[in-house]
């Protein structure tokens, strides 16, 4: 089987694990993103106010309004102040020079991060109350995301300290954090992937070598080798197909091989009364027998035989067909029954037999069936059982009728049949090899069609051991039949 069935498997188990997995990352990406960066900002808002109180403990120093405006905060210590609030180990203070003239670096946290991040310190500004730039970096007031805090000393208002939001990417910490944690989704990610192609693959080939076995298997049937067999035991869909194309393969088996006895015994069986034929015939233009009514009579035997044996093969081939002729007409099965018996009862005693009918406590049993082909049906078992059960010997046939069925049984004496040969009985042109043979005469087509008959009027008709030592045929018929459900 070509490998594109493994392909597209494995394709599309490793698109649907892929897409998921992909989603579930990026979902738990951008989750974390956005909750890390509420965490950031409600860090901030939390500094910033205890930033605004330290603001607000430093310029409450000064006496006065005059003296308060000439206050210089000392920036550097009161983040410092703040770092030791938040539990963090302050950083160390700058050194720088005091001549004049030398540029005041700016103070520590305010300037931006060697790494080009944003410290909370250079996001922080103060501002007169009046709202002009007092410290700090400059930004407007009016400016998006742009938080402000009032600064109040005796319950006036001195200063106004304001915090804007992060421009850049956060401080190098935090970066770390993110970064460790996208390269771990990614990982993981990854992982999930890898481990998503190992299984599809798997999987792919777990489905794909038994369909391949399949396919192998139905080419070799189609080119006539029956007996493959595919040997996957499976409990699944593909086990139930596996174990269909077993069956079929088998089924095939068994009707090629009936088909091809059917033809060897139809073979034999024409062959027979037209060898016979052409014997004498041949014997009589050699001058070997003479033309005489006696001969012409043989002759004529031979020929009503092979007419049977004819008619009997045309009436099988239209049962195959569902197609057997039957007309359906009110009738009494007791009546049915008893007239067969009664026609067939001089030749089974002179054959050395007893009949014995068992008939139901009903007189009448109103039935509608084809009673021609009922009485054929009979007849046919009756002189089944003449044939082949030795004398002196005993026929029993019963019926009964019971919810709309009729139950009907015959029995008769030794020989029996071999148990291996039951099931076979009713196979066209069968014999069985100790009790069945042609020196008994007949077609080997009666059973046969039997079986036909009773399909046609939609029964079942079995063959079983007898108690009486021989065979026991049982026929079960409803009351109204119907063409045959086949």
């Amino acid at each position: 089987m070509p490998r594109r069935l493994a392909y597209t498997l494995s394709f599309w188990l490793l698109g649907a694990v892929a897409l998921s997995t992909l989603a579930v990352g990026g979902l738990t990406a951008w989750n974390l993103r956005e909750g890390f960066t509420a965490y950031l900002q409600a860090r901030d808002m939390e500094r910033f106010d205890k930033l605004a109180r330290l603001l607000g403990s430093s310029l409450a120093q000064g006496v006065d309004a005059t003296a308060r405006a000439r206050v210089r905060l000392d920036m550097p210590s009161l983040l410092a102040q703040l770092a030791e609030l938040d539990g963090a180990t302050p950083p160390p203070r700058p050194e720088f020079s005091e001549r004049a003239g030398h540029p005041r670096p700016p103070p520590q946290g305010v300037g931006p991060p060697p790494d080009g991040g944003e410290t909370f310190g250079s996001r922080v500004a103060l501002a007169r109350p009046d709202g002009r730039h007092w410290m700090g970096p400059r930004f407007a007031a009016d400016e998006p995301g742009v938080v402000e805090r009032p600064i109040e000393v005796d319950g006036q208002v001195v200063a106004i300290a304001r915090l804007r939001p992060r421009q850049r990417a956060p401080e190098a910490n935090e970066t770390r954090f993110l970064r460790t944690q996208y390269i771990g989704i990614g990982v993981l990610t990854s992982t999930l992937l890898l481990l998503a192609l190992g299984v599809a693959l798997w999987l792919a080939r777990q489905w794909v070598r038994p369909l391949a076995l399949v396919q192998a298997a139905t080419a070799r049937i189609a080119r006539g080798e029956l007996d493959v067999r595919i040997g996957v035991e499976r409990s699944d869909e593909i086990g139930d197909l596996v174990r269909n194309v077993n069956a079929m393969a088998e089924s095939l088996q068994r009707i090629e091989g009936a088909r091809r006895r059917w033809l060897a015994d139809l073979s034999h069986e024409l062959r027979t009364p037209l060898t016979v034929l052409r014997g004498d015939i041949e014997a009589m233009v050699d001058g070997v027998r003479p033309l005489s009514p006696e001969a012409v009579t043989a002759l004529r035997d031979e020929v009503v035989s092979l007419g049977v044996l004819v008619n009997d093969l045309h009436l099988l081939a239209m049962a195959d067909l569902n197609a057997l002729p039957c007309h359906f007409a009110e009738a009494d099965a007791t009546q049915i029954v008893q007239h067969v018996l009664q026609r067939h009862a001089r030749q089974l005693e002179d054959a050395g037999l007893t009949l014995r009918a068992r008939a139901p406590l009903e007189t009448e049993i109103p039935v509608r069936w084809d009673a021609a082909r009922i009485e054929q049906l009979l007849g046919n078992l009756l002189q089944n059982s003449m044939r082949y059960t030795s004398a002196p010997g005993r026929i029993e046939v019963a019926w009964r009728a019971e919810a709309q069925t009729l139950h009907l049984s015959l029995d008769d004496s030794a020989p029996g049949v071999p148990p291996n040969d039951l099931a076979r009985l009713f196979e066209p042109l069968y014999r069985t090899d100790a009790a069945r043979n042609r020196h008994h005469g007949g077609s080997g087509l009666g059973l046969a069609i039997c079986e036909a008959i009773v399909r046609a009027h939609g029964g079942h008709i079995t063959a079983r051991d007898s108690t009486l030592g021989g065979l026991r045929i049982e026929i079960e018929l409803p009351l109204a039949a119907k063409a045959d459900p086949t």
